[in-house]
């Protein structure tokens, strides 16, 4: 009888402080745990790496948090596998599993643009690669919706993420603030970045989301939920980064070749709170059509209706509805169809027919044909791609 292989050992190095990291570690249990065979070792992830003191673990890999080139280095010379799962550098060294940044940037700014701001802004970092990331994809689907003006940003610090910034820099960015227009729509790197600028909101005397709509990432509730106004957020698919970062690593294990470059996972959905929920227009009759049209998502919607429910004929809310937003009423109907529609898909306990009833779709025939036809994929193939649901 042949001698039994002792469990594979692998590391795992999350900062377990973070939502982020936990929903990561989250997905690589989930991927673990019907392979007994594999012993899982939870660490936080240091500052700097150390070769020997890696070594002497005797794992057989590691799924790690690489926010250095010098780490990257360290981890790349060792001999046994490595997956990185953090977007702060590029690591052409090591495979790296992490979230679409161009999509979140580009979501946020559809998001925003949706409720009818025409400013915007960003707020992040200038190294951290997520960051840059983020804030191209705001500004490539600003281009895309036709806004042609640069997007200010704001550069804070990168510092420790669980630790208050000073005051000068806070300071710094309530200056920053000040100078934009009004109303104005923002983009928090993350949500911590997102309750920074709601403390500045706040210093200034500035109304969210009246004068200012804010939106992060990460939808940490021990964040967005302590803001003055609760914060909107965009929620990332962290557990299935974890799962794919396991596969990945259970795949160099088995001696198959390493997949090259990045595997880029896609945001799950935008999670809407107080300080996006508002319409950024002057015209009260459109604002309240707007407000009926999102409280009925869910139900078929004709023009008609949404008039005579605002007061005024459909030929002059169409007549508003162009003026204050460039887009007809049932344009506007079919985007926030789609918008709960796309939010619904994140959700592994519905099928795709209950998700196109419940968002306001004839039939589940209607809703793939339209979808297709404004996505360019399926519903099957885009579920499949942000959440790894068939």
């Amino acid at each position: 009888m042949p001698p039994t292989r002792p469990p594979r050992r692998i590391a795992v190095y999350l900062s377990l402080a973070t939502e982020h990291g936990r929903g990561i570690l989250r997905g690589v249990a989930r991927f673990f745990h019907q392979r007994p065979a594999v012993t899982v070792l939870k660490f936080n992830d240091p500052r700097t790496y150390d070769a020997a003191a890696l070594r002497r673990l005797r794992v057989d890999g590691i799924i790690a948090r690489v926010a250095s080139r010098r780490n990257e280095s360290v981890l790349a010379a060792l001999r046994f596998p490595v997956v990185n799962v953090s977007g702060q550098v590029a690591t052409p060294r090591l495979p790296l599993i992490n979230t679409d940044d161009l999509r979140v940037g580009a979501l946020a700014l559809r998001h925003l643009h949706g409720r009818g701001y025409r400013h915007f802004a960003y707020c992040g970092n200038a190294t951290h690669l997520g960051s840059v990331r983020r804030y191209r994809g705001f500004c490539a689907e600003a281009r895309r919706l036709g806004i042609t003006a640069a997007i200010p940003r704001h550069l804070l610090p990168q510092g420790d993420q669980n630790a208050p910034y000073p005051d000068a820099t806070r300071a710094r960015l309530t200056a920053w603030l000040a100078t934009l227009p009004r109303p104005v729509g923002l983009l928090g790197f993350t949500d911590r970045v997102a309750l920074e600028l709601d403390e500045a909101c706040a210093r200034l005397g500035r109304r969210v989301p009246e004068d200012a709509a804010i939106l992060g990432v990460g939808n940490d509730l021990t964040r967005v939920e302590f803001a003055h106004v609760a914060l909107s957020s965009i929620q990332l698919n962290t557990q299935l980064i974890g799962e794919q970062a396991a596969a990945a690593l259970q795949a160099m294990l088995d001696g198959r070749p390493r997949t090259p470059g990045e595997i880029l996972v896609s945001p799950q959905k935008i999670v809407t709170r107080q300080s996006t929920d508002r319409f950024a227009v002057d015209d009260e009759s459109v604002a309240a059509a707007l407000d009926y049209l999102r409280e009925h998502a869910g139900n078929s919607v004709y023009v008609d209706e949404v008039a005579k429910a605002v007061g005024v004929t459909r030929r002059v809310l169409e007549l508003r509805f162009r003026a204050a937003l460039g887009s007809s009423v049932y344009a506007e109907a079919q985007r926030l169809h789609f918008e709960r529609a796309q939010e619904l898909m994140a959700e592994p306990g519905l099928t795709l027919a209950e998700i196109a009833y419940a968002s306001g779709f004839e039939s589940p025939a209607v809703f793939a044909t339209a979808f297709r036809r404004r996505h360019g994929v399926t519903p099957t193939a885009y579920r499949q791609r942000l959440t790894g649901l068939r």
